[in-house]
């Protein structure tokens, strides 16, 4: 065999060769890497998780099947998060219809009213983006009745079993806070809204006639064939934040007797239990010293301040009490309270001066709330638009025409009441820079420039206080 030597051309050739395969290798490497960043991300987790619940045919809402319950609950411990749900429906609800004495129409023999209707599913939607109106015709196909449904009792008919597809269902204690287990007999499944008649008469036979139908139910989802987020979804752990701070404190007042104090105590020997002397029943507990319980009375926030006096035969029995540090939570809680509180706000979208009324300063003439009144009436205009529309396609087919005009616009709140608030809010601290002991040039000073007052109001005003 013939061995030449490789020449410096074909040499680098073939290093290049080599070099451009295992660039080539590499490079496929670092595109797999970077395909497996960009579809996985273990750190994000599906907030709520949707599967088939064969039991009950329905669609679980998350994987207890009580995603709004918890939430309903967390925001009920949650100050901020309640004041923030009832400010965004008192928004979306605005000042009912403008149309006069639409309002005051009675859709049910129950006395329900559109006001009220109203403005259930205005605080529905402005927690769970969503609400449910039950509805049933007559022979006409006409609605002759209309129902307030609470969201969280709602859930998605199971789409694989052809019963229940297309259906809701109904149950009061998805949660079960008041009965342990869910009766399948319980629960009502209502047809999904469809008004053509021809759909409606498919419903009655599949029934079993007028008498058993039980009508449908107006489902509004802003998402598709899904269950929806509620609207302050992405903080909701805040809420719980906010909840377990107010525990904490709740705690350290009716259960604080020298929180920063140890009590050592020689060992007692356990004594019989011979209050019932007849009893057969054997006790595992320890029945407390006088000691204890003379402890026990001194905790609290009302026993605070007193004196226990406690006597002991020798020195071995004496109690000793011996100091220990603390962590000092005030500040901490303080700076959380804040973050936490800020944080609920804007998962809300709520303007802050709507919601921290105390903390905005009340000059311009309430400037500051009549903006954040029209920004706040700009931001929920849509889901006044949405619940108008609703209510316009669902009792532009009822039974008598309870609105001739075809008006069903939703009334924004009006900026004056600013003007209200401000202005009692801003009277009572004038009061009391009146009333106050600092020189009558100061009290001008701050009257002319905090509060906008000509020179010779304040003048005056300051000359009557002192007068007085």
């Amino acid at each position: 065999m013939n061995h030449e030597p490789i020449g410096e051309t074909k040499r680098g050739d073939l290093l290049s060769s080599a070099k451009n395969k295992q660039y080539a290798k590499n490079h496929h490497k670092i595109s797999a890497i970077i395909k497996l960043m960009k579809t996985y991300l273990p750190q994000i987790e599906r907030r709520i998780l949707v599967r088939p619940n064969q039991t009950f045919g329905i669609l679980n809402y998350d994987l207890d099947n009580a995603y709004p319950q918890r939430m309903l609950e967390l925001v009920a411990s949650s100050p901020t998060a309640k004041d923030c749900w009832t400010k965004r429906a008192k928004f979306i609800g605005g000042n009912s219809f403008e149309q006069p004495g639409v309002g005051k129409q009675v859709i049910n023999d129950k006395g329900l009213t559109l006001a009220k209707l109203l403005k259930a599913a205005a605080a529905d939607k402005a927690l769970f983006t969503g609400f449910g109106i039950h509805v049933n015709y007559n022979a006409n196909f006409k609605i002759v009745s209309a129902n307030y449904v609470r969201f969280e009792d709602i859930r998605l008919g199971d789409t694989d079993s052809p019963e229940t597809a297309n259906k809701f269902a109904l149950y009061a204690d998805w949660g079960r806070k008041t009965w342990k287990n869910i009766t399948r007999s319980r629960i009502t499944f209502l047809d999904k809204y469809n008004p053509d008649p021809d759909a409606i008469k498919q419903q009655v036979i599949a029934a079993g006639g007028w008498d058993k139908y039980k009508g449908q139910l107006y489902y509004f989802n802003p998402e598709v064939d899904d269950y929806p987020l509620i609207e302050a979804d992405s903080v909701w752990e805040d809420f719980e934040t906010e909840a377990g701070i107010k525990i904490f404190n709740n705690r350290e007042v009716t259960t604080g007797f020298l929180p920063s104090t140890m009590l050592f105590m020689q060992s007692r020997r356990e004594e019989a239990d011979n209050s019932k002397p007849d009893s057969d029943e054997q006790h595992y507990y320890n029945v407390p010293s006088q000691l204890e319980r003379d402890l026990g009375t001194f905790q609290g926030a009302k026993s605070a301040q007193k004196i226990i006096v406690i006597e002991y035969d020798d020195e071995n029995s004496k109690p000793e009490f011996k100091p220990y540090s603390i962590q000092n939570n005030d500040k901490l809680f303080e700076t959380t309270e804040r973050s936490v509180e800020a944080r609920i706000i804007k998962g809300f979208s709520v303007p802050k001066e709507l919601i921290n009324s105390e903390n905005s300063s009340g000059l311009s003439n309430g400037g500051e709330k009549k903006e954040a009144i029209r920004e706040f009436n700009d931001n929920t205009a849509p889901d006044r638009l949405e619940l108008s529309d609703v209510f316009a396609e669902i009792f532009g087919n009822f039974y008598r025409n309870i609105n001739p005009s075809g008006n069903w616009t939703i009334t924004p709140v009006p900026t004056e009441i600013a003007d209200d608030i401000t202005g009692i809010k801003a009277g009572a601290n004038i009061n009391q820079l009146l009333l106050s002991d600092i020189p009558a040039a100061n009290k001008i000073a701050i009257l002319v420039h905090a509060y906008g007052f000509r020179q010779t109001e304040a003048e005056a005003m300051a000359g009557a206080s002192a007068v007085d």
